[in-house]
């Protein structure tokens, strides 16, 4: 039976790589299956991943696939869809996510004894399935609202020492500055790959090869290569080179705000193209690093001596893009909260926060950006929580967030009542008595 703070999980990692048992249809939900080796390979995965088994871990996740495949049929009942760029977008975060737990492309593709074209068309079809599992469940919950009265009765249902003892929290917002690059480091750079471009253009060397040694992007492993993709996809200074393409056509050396670039295109079909990429980026020397660091100060200065604040400096002058509309706040990436535990941050800047009292402004340090990019900021604590219990008045945005995850997870529990009346199942796996007695009862 579906159970509250269950979360729904859906193997997409590749499950081919496992020993494959002898295969059987073990439900049938509608037009979906589920197999034994699906369910098998599952449970492998699961414990490989750290999940303790106490005994039940192999019909705990034999209910979740059939909960899964339940959202699936009915999502399809719904003619509910999705587009090719959510598919694409969504298995290249997740690819992404391999390459960094494998460490690089090429041990994923060891590890999984697949190129990367294999693996991407593997997970294509399973994609798309939990995508659309993800929008039947938020329609089951798109009117699902919660009044401040409710979490409050939420609140006052908890035992007092059930309540959980939160650890400290900040709110924190930066500014950023990327140390600017010297003419003479672009000129160096624009050289060495306009140097690589002629010796794949008049000494035949191979562009894959060239690629997996002189490129600085994460496709270099894979020989530059960047799959296929459609418009909206690239920066538009990369996309409008590369359309501009003939199929095996090297381009010229071009500039993005990631570096320079030389492109092949491989083929395209209408808008959806295939190719491959050499980016070698400037090189940002100490003056380079100098220069911001005192720009920083500057900005520090101008928020102390002026009355515009911090936030309206991030604002204007931050390079963080993904902070600076608001004002340089820095997010949980978790609950997507603005209160961050302290103990989640970095090394450097927890001892820097720490220090600090509400209102204070760090002293420039290091930044390392998603994209791999040094660069340097300043940290403002806006407020610092010490470690307390629970309560309404500090962490009602959490406790809301929590009255709401259940008010909702009532809500799937009672969709499923009702939708295994209204789709075919057929349960055939009979090891599970307790997980399957619901789904048998159809009538």
């Amino acid at each position: 039976m579906y159970s509250k703070g269950v979360l729904f999980l859906i193997f997409i990692g590749l499950s081919s790589v496992f020993a494959q048992p002898v295969d059987a249809v073990i439900a049938v939900l509608d037009n979906n299956i589920i197999l034994r080796s699906e369910l098998e390979n599952q449970v492998i995965y699961l414990k490989s991943s750290g999940q303790k088994d106490d005994g039940t871990l192999k019909c705990r996740t034999f209910e979740e696939l059939l909960s899964n495949k339940l959202l699936l049929a009915k999502a399809q009942l719904d003619s509910l869809s999705v587009t090719e760029d959510q598919v694409e977008s969504e298995l290249n975060r997740r690819i992404e996510n391999f390459i960094q737990y494998f460490g690089s492309i090429a041990k994923l593709e060891e590890n999984y004894r697949k190129s990367m074209v294999e693996l991407k068309s593997e997970l294509k079809p399973e994609i798309r399935e939990l995508l659309l599992i993800e929008q039947q469940k938020a329609k089951i919950t798109e009117d699902v609202k919660i009044t401040p009265k409710e979490v409050e009765s939420y609140y006052a249902s908890i035992p007092k020492d059930s309540l959980p003892y939160l650890p400290s929290e900040v709110i924190l917002n930066h500014i950023v500055i990327i140390p600017p690059i010297s003419d003479k480091n672009k000129q160096e750079a624009k050289a060495k790959l306009d140097d690589v471009r002629h010796q794949i253009l008049h000494e035949k060397m191979k562009f894959a090869e060239m690629a997996k040694f002189h490129s600085m992007d994460g496709s270099a492993q894979q020989g530059g290569y960047l799959g296929e993709f459609t418009r909206g996809k690239m920066v538009p200074a990369f996309e409008e080179v590369v359309y501009n393409l003939r199929e095996g056509e090297v381009s010229e050396v071009f500039e993005t705000q990631f570096g320079y670039h030389i492109v092949q295109l491989h083929k395209r079909l209408g808008e959806t193209v295939s190719a491959s990429h050499i980016l070698i980026k400037p090189y940002r020397d100490k003056n380079d690093e100098l220069l911001a660091i005192e720009r920083l100060k500057e900005l520090t200065l101008l928020v102390k001596t002026d009355t515009i604040t911090f936030e309206k400096v991030a604002s204007k002058y931050s390079d963080d893009e993904e902070t600076k509309d608001c004002g340089g706040c820095i997010m949980n990436p978790n609950t997507g909260e603005y209160r961050v535990p302290i103990d989640a941050l970095d090394a450097e800047l927890f001892f820097k926060v720490d220090k600090l009292k509400e209102g204070e402004i760090s002293a420039p340090m290091e930044l390392i950006m998603r994209d791999g990019t040094k660069a340097y900021h300043i940290v403002k604590l806006k407020r610092k929580y010490l470690p307390h219990t629970a309560n309404l008045e500090e962490d009602y945005q959490k406790i809301h967030r929590a009255a709401l995850e259940l008010k909702k997870s009532e809500a799937i529990e009672k969709w499923f009542d009702t939708a295994r009346r209204q789709v075919f199942i057929d349960v055939k796996y009979t090891e599970c008595a307790n997980a399957i007695k619901t789904w048998n009862q159809q009538e």
